[in-house]
């Protein structure tokens, strides 16, 4: 890599005023403290409820951010090289979703039904409180480790070198370089660590769809629901990236590295990934509905013949599939950065709705969404975006040591990857 485009990259940081990350901090503390008091009071059931809501939605869409990283390694994307970073740093998040998942089981009782109630045979024996809290915790926590050791790898691809530049944890990512030859290690490393990240991410999320969505219903079950959960995850995290990228483009001035090349390939697999979402769910929904028994049909007749979810299922399928369907047909909606983010930006609305949609009507026949489930959300969002801001703020935005990082202009446009 030309040390220039080196230099100009690892010169245009992400600058954050101080204000920015002191209101991130005061919504966190204030979601936080809406949420204990809440738990703390004679009916914590609503708290808990979208408690499990964003746990399921940011953490899915932390680790899918990662995932991207490592689908666009695997099929050696060139073209998708410059939005690497951002993607990654998503991941950020995951970390404390491990604490938030631990902070969850605490309140089982309110949001596991299988904690408190007995479930018929053979689910008795797959959800057995102890065990689902082994597997789920254990799980997570290798995704986690395997997770963190492909972005260290990442990063210190990058910064390998240049330690004396660096300060804080950049520095320490970057100390001890042993120069080319391990930069081709770390190459090697990567090949075999992005398919393992998938593989496990694949077993774990199957893992949280089934435990904690499918068996909110006693009866209903789905082989299916694990990818309906890990694939509507890797969309919210596309049209996450589309959308950040976008001010972090602007921001830092980065518009020859981030070109409108790597938005209509973006919107282009926002397109095909909702396709397959929608697929997924069809595939689940069509049988359920020939075969027409009654252990099955429960879950969905609540959601879908059923006000207001009837209504509100509409909502989630036209958010998370017909308007992005309909609009990302036309080549001008993907290359129209504005246009494209806005579109991202309803898919990513409409998945946070999905999981909504998923969770509450398996506790109530109503929607309840009033200022404890907005401060709660803003809480969680904000958590989020100060990780993401706080890790793209220590390292560079354009992954540079990368060797299919072709540079300024990157010339692989929407027809030659």
């Amino acid at each position: 890599m030309d040390n220039s485009v080196r230099e100009e990259i690892l010169s245009k940081r992400l600058q954050l005023p101080k204000w920015s990350i002191v209101l991130l901090l005061v919504l966190v503390i204030i979601g936080i403290a809406t949420f204990v008091a809440r738990i703390l009071s004679p009916d914590p059931g609503g708290a808990w409820q979208i408690y499990l809501v964003n746990f399921l939605f940011w953490t899915g869409v932390a680790q899918a951010g990662i995932i991207f990283s490592c689908v666009l390694r695997i099929t050696n994307a060139r073209w998708g090289r410059p939005l690497l970073r951002i993607s990654e740093g998503f991941g950020s998040f995951v970390p404390v979703s491990f604490i938030l998942l631990i902070i969850l089981f605490l309140g089982r009782d309110h949001i596991l039904p299988y904690a408190t109630e007995h479930y018929h045979y053979p689910k008795e024996i797959w959800l057995n409180i102890p065990f689902v809290i082994l597997r789920d915790l254990g799980g997570f926590f290798i995704l986690i480790i395997l997770s963190m050791f492909y972005v260290y790898n990442s990063l210190r691809q990058d910064l390998g070198g240049i330690g004396d530049k660096l300060s804080g944890i950049g520095a320490w990512v970057a100390s001890g370089w042993n120069g080319d030859e391990e930069r081709s290690a770390i190459w090697n490393k990567m090949k075999k660590l992005a398919p393992a990240v998938v593989l496990v991410y694949v077993a774990v999320f199957s893992l949280f769809a089934w435990d904690l969505m499918m068996s909110l219903d006693p009866e209903w079950f789905s082989t299916l629901f694990g990818p309906f959960y890990f694939v509507g995850s890797l969309v919210a995290a596309v049209g996450g990236t589309i959308i950040i990228s976008s001010f972090v483009r602007k921001f830092t001035g980065l518009q020859d590295y981030i070109t409108i090349n790597q938005y209509h390939d973006m919107g282009k697999i926002l397109l095909g990934l909702s396709m397959f979402w929608v697929y997924l769910f069809f595939s689940q929904y069509l049988p359920i509905w020939y075969a027409n028994m009654p252990e099955e049909t429960g879950f969905v007749y609540n959601r879908v013949r059923v006000e207001p979810f009837e209504t509100f299922g509409w909502v989630v399928l036209s958010s998370c599939f017909i308007f992005p369907f309909i609009t990302l047909l036309s080549r001008t909606h993907k290359i129209v950065i504005p246009i494209l983010v806005f579109i991202a930006t309803v898919s990513f609305t409409g998945f946070w709705l999905e999981k909504y949609y998923l969770v509450v009507p398996s506790f109530t026949p109503e929607i309840t969404f009033g200022i404890v489930q907005i401060l709660i959300t803003l809480g969680f969002l904000s958590g989020f975006l100060l990780t993401f801001l706080l890790f793209i703020r220590a390292f560079p935005i354009i992954p540079f040591g990368d060797p299919f990082f072709d540079g300024k202009g990157n010339s692989h446009n929407s027809g030659g990857h």
